[in-house]
């Protein structure tokens, strides 16, 4: 009779789903088996699946990015090309975020009673926006922005050392000795998880004053990502009266960069008192020919799962090997639809609000890396049926729809000096659920910003100077690692497969400065 091991995460891809004929069979040479793995990918936060993480430009950073109704510098090249046409075109706009402090807890996240903690000062991405001055005029604007929307970098590592009962009693291997495995073994487990990514967009606008009060336009935006996730554990269990140990050793190796391409259309109106803008955003064309990708993955597990023969009372360990990397591959990176509006009303001669909001479309399930075909079980290939790497180690994605909204408020203080505050909400995007195999998604909480800041201005120079306040938190958080290593269940080949749930807090300081010139 055949069992049927398959255990599956919202969140995450468990370390193994297999299919496997009785002990006596597989030693016995009778049937074939089939060993299916499946990766251990554990969620962790990078802030990749959310679309309102970084605010750019000057006095649209103070905003919080709360920027489609009313745009006042060529940051309306991402935020509403629509207007462009309204802006002065020798201005030139530069940002530049500092430095930010970045927190992420996991309570109980390395185990019962093992919290980890990731602290790191960080440089984060910056922009420069402005006109194309020797194209247009007054009722047409060229621009360009470039700008980076996407950074971070997270490092988990933990280690555990101690005593607990792991694998169940079995006979003796070496006829004439006693039982081994009996009691405690002694435990080394640890493991090691890196997560970075870098994404950096370059887009191209233009606009046209159709009205004294309403413009159009379009930008075309060419994003290039970055992202690489890279995974080791390992799970030691020493039998301390015989020497002998049943280890298990995981590594993943995911590294992928894409570039695609999308366009945003874009309509402003400009009142005395009222601004109003909407936008729409095309889904991503991704440009497969400028793209790379390294997929890769070992699992091993050596005298974890043993045969016992009944007959001689003697266990016989069976160890797996299972492992492929693949360079040189293409991948594809996708964004939907998406569709803005914002509004900005001037209150009084020293006061405006700000609101805005945003839909996202959901984006089904969809190949990121598409292996190349190659048998990913390395040893028994006379009892293994072959388990091919283009289904096995296939990258996907998918996303949920979100809607985001944000408010900002700005208060004039003199002629030189204004005062800004601002929240948004940056509702996650992940979909794990609908995927039925590895990903590449590694966050699943929503983050909530809130920015404070002021603005020095005379007349021909803005500067601007903020901070930004981020958090996010999720109780229901997959355990990085479940540090000390369960007990084996009978029949199990890998030490580990056993996860439960933490809390993890995430905590963001950014201190941001912007410089729009008149040129």
């Amino acid at each position: 009779m055949s069992k049927i091991i398959d255990q599956q995460y919202k969140g995450e891809i468990t370390i193994q789903s297999i299919l496997i004929y009785s002990a006596e069979d597989f030693v016995m040479k009778i049937k074939p088996i089939q060993l299916m793995v499946i990766f251990l990918v554990v969620s962790i936060n990078a802030q990749d699946r959310h679309y309102w993480d970084q605010a750019v430009g000057g006095k649209t950073a103070l905003l919080g990015g709360i920027a489609v109704g009313g745009v006042g510098d060529y940051s309306a090249t991402f935020y509403n090309p629509g207007a462009l046409s309204f802006l002065n075109k020798n201005k030139l706009s530069f940002s530049f975020s500092a430095y930010g402090i970045k927190d992420i807890q996991f309570i109980n996240g390395g185990g019962p009673g093992i919290d980890s903690r990731y602290t790191r000062v960080s440089l984060f991405p910056s922009s420069v926006a402005g006109s194309i001055p020797f194209l247009g005029d007054s009722l047409n604007r060229f621009s360009y922005m470039i700008y980076g929307n996407g950074y971070s970098y997270v490092r988990v590592s933990e280690r555990y050392e101690g005593y607990k009962d792991v694998i169940p009693t079995r006979p003796p291997a070496i006829p004439g000795f006693g039982n081994a495995f009996e009691g405690e073994e002694f435990l080394v487990n640890q493991g090691k998880l890196d997560v970075l990514l870098q994404e950096v967009t370059v887009c191209l606008g233009y606009s046209k004053r159709v009205s004294d009060n309403i413009g159009i336009g379009f930008t075309l935006l060419g994003a290039y990502r970055d992202q690489t996730k890279v995974r080791y554990e390992s799970y030691a269990a020493l039998d301390t009266t015989y020497q002998r140990s049943a280890t298990t050793d995981t590594f993943i190796d995911i590294d992928y960069w894409a570039v695609r391409l999308s366009g945003k259309f874009g309509i402003s109106a400009e009142w005395d008192k009222l601004k109003l803008g909407a936008t729409i955003t095309t889904p991503s064309l991704p440009i497969k020919l400028a793209s790379g990708a390294t997929d890769g993955a070992s699992f091993t597990s050596n005298n974890v799962f043993a045969y016992i023969d009944s007959v001689n009372n003697e266990a016989i360990p069976i160890d797996i090997l299972a492992s492929d990397r693949q360079e040189g591959l293409s991948s594809s990176y996708k964004t939907p639809f998406s569709i803005a509006a914002g509004i900005e009303y001037q209150l009084s001669d020293y006061s405006k609000i700000h609101f805005m909001g945003e839909w996202f479309a959901p984006l089904s399930t969809y190949v990121v890396i598409q292996p190349e075909s190659d048998n990913f079980i390395r040893n028994f290939p006379s009892e293994t049926r072959p388990i091919d790497s283009a289904e096995l180690l296939k990258v996907y994605d998918s996303m949920n729809s979100v809607f985001n909204f944000g408010l900002a408020y700005e208060q004039k203080f003199n002629e030189e000096f204004t005062g800004y505050i601002a929240a948004r909400t940056d509702f996650s995007n992940a979909n794990y659920g609908d995927i039925d195999g590895l990903f590449i998604g590694i966050t699943d909480f929503n983050i909530y910003h809130f920015t404070v800041g002021s603005s020095y201005e005379t007349s021909d120079t803005f500067l601007a100077l903020g901070l930004e306040y981020s958090y996010g938190a999720n109780s229901e958080f997959r355990q990085i690692f479940n540090f000390p290593s369960e007990s084996v269940p009978p029949g199990e080949f890998f030490l580990g497969t056993q996860r439960g749930t933490c809390k993890a807090i995430y905590n963001n300081f950014n201190i941001f400065f912007g410089v729009t010139q008149l040129l």
